[in-house]
Parts: structure tokens; sequence; C-alpha cells
């Protein structure tokens, strides 16, 4: 069963920096002994495969380890195509197109049965119908038959947008601290994370599961609706779900953050359980979650990309 208590607006104590958590706090663009800006942008060339080896981290013993296990080898594969100079479109609505092709050329026969068919059946020779199941993957929308192919999809997009939001400057991008969505695509959250460290103990970042960029939003308020007085953090009680990643498991970092009021959620992380943690991947391994909240009547805020559903 979910357990409850009072969401609180205070800061947590402060995090004793280990090595791990200082990792993952570069990773996250947080500097000790600054204060957090509001906007954190991605590091395009380090972000994947951070992500990859998250989630072989959270594999052993998940019983999802399969689907971690293919994200992983798919975050590989971002990985690559990130570190490649750009020549031609920088504009990711253009871009992500070349990102699929070169995501097919690294990934096709080296994937599962089951994927390898997926990648074979999307519409490669007809530009229009691929830009149509990119459009309605972001606005919810896909069709049944889209769904196999939905991960390279997002795959694509994610390299196109991380690259270009990797080369703005943060300062240039304007945030209030109530946004609700990303500043720099538009896309919904996929996560909030509490940071850890002196200057950003117990601070919550709103993270983009499209361009990566994380955007300060005040705890004291629902993301969805605004209010702040009734707002409860929920967890599944003794959840085990990763197995052998002992110290660094999602299951004791994952929180919804729920709201009585607008009956929404959001999925939260603390880094300070979590050294080292990606949002998206371990949005991903901490999916129980979602179902015991979801059944409980709350409605997420965002998502994961990688959890395409149809429209």
């Amino acid at each position: 069963m979910p357990q409850h208590r009072p969401a609180s607006a205070a800061p947590a104590h402060q995090a004793t920096i280990t090595p791990a958590l200082a990792e993952s706090m570069a990773a996250a663009g947080l500097e000790p002994g600054r204060s957090p800006a509001p906007v954190r942008l991605p590091d395009a060339g380090a972000l994947f495969q951070r992500r990859a080896d998250r989630l072989r981290r959270l594999m052993p013993g998940h019983r999802l380890s399969g689907w971690l296990a293919f994200i992983a080898q798919v975050s590989d594969a971002q990985h690559a195509l990130a570190a490649i100079p750009v020549t031609g479109a920088t504009d990711p609505a253009v871009r992500w197109r070349q990102d699929l092709d070169g995501l097919r050329e690294r990934l096709s026969g080296r994937l599962p049965d089951m994927a390898e068919r997926a990648l074979a059946a999307l519409p490669w020779g007809d530009a229009d119908a691929l830009s149509a199941a990119a459009d309605r993957l972001r606005t919810g929308t896909l069709r049944e038959e889209e769904i196999g192919g939905a991960p390279f999809l997002v795959a694509a997009l994610q390299v196109a947008w991380t690259r270009m939001a990797s080369g703005l400057t943060a300062g240039a991008v304007a945030a209030s601290a109530v946004a609700d969505h990303c500043p720099v695509c538009g896309s919904e959250p996929v996560a909030g994370v509490i940071h850890a460290g002196s200057e950003a103990s117990g601070r919550r970042y709103l993270h983009c599961g499209l361009c990566h960029t994380a955007w300060h939003h005040v705890r004291s308020a629902c993301v969805c609706c605004g209010e702040g007085n009734r707002i409860d953090l929920q967890r599944v009680e003794g959840a085990a779900e990763t197995g052998s990643d002992a110290g660094g498991g999602t299951s004791n970092a994952a929180q919804a953050e729920t709201c009585e009021s607008c009956h929404s959620y959001l999925k939260l992380f603390v880094e300070e359980k979590a050294p080292g943690l990606d949002p998206v991947a371990d949005d991903l391994a901490s999916f129980a979650l979602d179902i015991l909240v979801s059944d409980a009547g709350f409605q997420r805020i965002g998502g994961n990309p990688f959890l395409a559903q149809a429209g």
C-alpha cells in the first residue's frame, strides 16, 4: 500500500557530498557554492551514456529488466549520434529525421526480435507518414499500430531536441517558478527531482523528457493547479523493484506528489536517496508506483515518452 505523509515546502537537511552524489550533481548542472539557476540545460554529449549506465545498474533483479535493457541499448545509439558534429539542418523539427536514420543504422540487426520488427515496420519510405506519427506521439494521439515503433521516434526526437537545448545559454531562457511546461520545447515534465547539496538541498526541478531541460518549480504548490494545502507524498512501502542495485535503487527514491484538489500527481525523485539517478530511467524502473497511484484515482502530470500509449 502507498505510504502517505504531508508534503513540506521546507528544504531537506543538507546531504553529505559523496563522490557519486557529486557526479550526479554535475550531470544535473549543479555547482557547489553557487545558487541554483532557474533553468538547467542538458549536456548532450554525456546525458545518454549516463542514462544507459543508469539503466544497466537498475536492471539486475528488476521485473522489467528486458525493457530496461532495450532502452539502454537505444540510449547507447543516442549517445553515439549526439557525439557526432552536426552538419546541415540543426532545427530539431527537421533534424530528427536524420537522427532517426542514424538510429536505424546503429540498431538494425542488433535488437531483440520484437523490437527489430517494430523498427523495420516504420514507414521509412514515407516522410509525411513519419512526421505525422511524430506529431501524434507528441500530442498523445498515437494510433495503436504505431505503438511498437514509438520508442525509436522518441529516441530520434530526444537526440535532436537535446542537441539544440544544450547549445542554448541558460540565462537567456525565461522560466517562471510555477511553469508546468518546459521553457525550451514546451513539453510536459517526465518527473520532478528534489536535488541535494549545500546550495540546492530540497529544491525541486522539473525535468523535460524530450529536450532534457530542467527548470525550478516551487515545492509549495501543485504543478497542475497551484494548490499548496492538499498535497501528499506517496511511495510504495517496502518496494523492491530494483534487485541488486543496493544503495542506489529507485524504489526508495521514487515518490508521487498527489494533489487532492485536482486529483493529479507528479512523479518525484529524491536525489539524496539515489545518487546518479536519471529521471527517465528511474521513472521506467518505478512503474509500479504509477499503477498504485493511478488506481487510487490520480492522473499523472506529464509522463515518460518511452511509455507512449495510443490516443
